[in-house]
């Protein structure tokens, strides 16, 4: 017995030295990056336990309550929607106010939405549940699409071209960490609670952490001489009369240089990556049966597979470039589907996810930067605009497909073809990016 307490905790010290070393920056970090890593990193750990509770068990919850694909698709396909929507505007209004305080307000305002998932369950009427939180979605995503873009951009300003990798790779693994943690203790309330009690639970440690991740990014600060480059191009801009600062407001020149090309692939990535994820829930629960805690658990080991795969992130974008690994991140993206598509229990649903969540370190990690790499500085909110305009559009499309595609050829082939559209989305970044 001693011989096995030895081995394990030579595995475990192994683990944690690998972990340090992997994470230890190739060169020292400057002072003025310190705290905005000490920030962005407590902002994707309170990210983290949000992902891990409400963000992973809302549309478990509603299938619960018996949404069908069709109202999982409309829930997985408002943000999309609303994100297609108001994106454009926000790019501009972005472009002449504080990062900072933008992000403040409108993360408050969008997360707000999570601690009203809490009194949800009050209303003993399931099927009105299912309208009220397809209602509740609709108007939380209001605010989100200006967030997300404030966000980006603060994101890219505080850190710079150089340090992007390390940074993303370093909030990778914290954010897997800590959605392994808290996803085993959703699933541990959700076994132990009553229904829906343990939802509520659920969703209360969800919102703390949405308020948690907002704190730490109102404490992210940019450097001088980035603020200064972004007030004079826009000085440029604000001399243009009101005709033609309407007629730019849109930034259609955007779309008539190379920047095309990269947003067309990543329309096409995010359409093959959600067309199955309106049919991941329903399978799960009315396929296979399983209870929240082995989903916990799924979900646990993909984070584990991420945060693995996080560690060399760094490394492996500086040999083979983000398009490379976002490329081949998506064609392993493909096992997820292919292999959850022959599971008859638990087993390969758990399999699935070990492979799911390596392949999602690479292409998760690397697709932003790969962006921004495309993104010219003085513009950066305009052409995300455009980025999450397009790549929604692809998120649009394959939610609402998805629940088409089960309806017509079945749910295990509607796997299938996910898979193979997925890999090939990764050959055409590979060939064409």
């Amino acid at each position: 017995m001693s011989t096995d307490y030895t081995f394990v905790r030579r595995f475990f010290s192994g683990l944690v030295g690998n972990i340090r070393h992997n994470l230890q920056p190739a060169q020292p970090m400057p002072e003025d990056l310190r705290q905005n890593f000490f920030h962005l990193m407590m902002d994707i750990g309170g990210y983290g336990v949000l992902n891990a509770t409400a963000l992973t068990f809302l549309n478990i919850y509603a299938t619960r309550i018996h949404a069908g694909t069709e109202q999982i698709g409309i829930l997985n396909a408002i943000p999309a929607l609303m994100t297609m929507l108001l994106s454009l505007p926000a790019g501009p209004y972005l472009e002449k106010r504080s990062l900072t305080k933008t992000s403040i307000v409108l993360g408050i305002l969008h997360r707000s939405y999570y601690m009203l998932l809490v009194l949800l369950p009050f209303i003993l009427n399931e099927k009105l549940q299912v309208n009220l939180l397809i209602a509740l979605t609709f108007i939380m995503y209001i605010p989100y699409s200006a967030f997300a873009l404030a966000f980006n951009s603060l994101f890219s300003a505080a850190v710079p071209p150089e340090w992007r990798g390390y940074f993303a790779g370093a909030r990778n693994a914290l954010f897997a960490v800590v959605t392994i943690l808290m996803a085993l203790l959703s699933g541990y309330l959700l076994e132990v609670l009553p229904f829906p009690i343990g939802y509520q639970v659920v969703f209360g440690l969800g919102f703390i952490g949405a308020m948690v991740s907002t704190y730490h990014i109102a404490r992210i600060r940019v450097p001088e001489n980035v603020r200064a480059n972004s007030i004079e191009a826009n000085r440029g801009r604000e001399r243009l009369s009101l005709i033609d600062q309407v007629r730019k407001s849109l930034r259609i020149d955007i779309l008539h240089g190379p920047f095309l090309r990269v947003l067309i692939l990543l329309t096409i990535f995010h359409f093959c990556h959600y067309l199955p994820s309106s049919i991941f829930p329903v399978f799960m629960v009315n396929n296979l049966h399983l209870t929240d805690q082995t989903i916990s658990v799924g979900t646990s080991l993909f984070y584990v597979t991420m945060f693995i795969g996080s560690l060399q992130h760094s490394r492996i974008v500086n040999r083979f470039g983000n398009r490379w690994v976002v490329g081949i991140g998506m064609v392993l993206m493909a096992t997820y589907p292919a292999t959850l598509s022959l599971a008859t229990g638990p087993a390969l649903y758990l399999v699935a996810n070990i492979l799911g969540g390596f392949a999602w370190s690479l292409c998760g990690t690397a697709l932003f930067n790969y962006l921004l790499e495309s993104v010219p500085v003085e513009s950066r909110p305009s052409y995300l605009a455009w980025f999450s305009v397009l790549a929604n559009f692809g998120v649009l499309a394959g939610s609402l497909l998805g629940p088409v595609v089960s309806n017509s050829v079945g749910i295990v082939t509607a796997l299938v073809l996910a898979a193979v559209l997925r890999a090939a989305s990764g050959a055409v970044i590979l060939r064409w990016g």
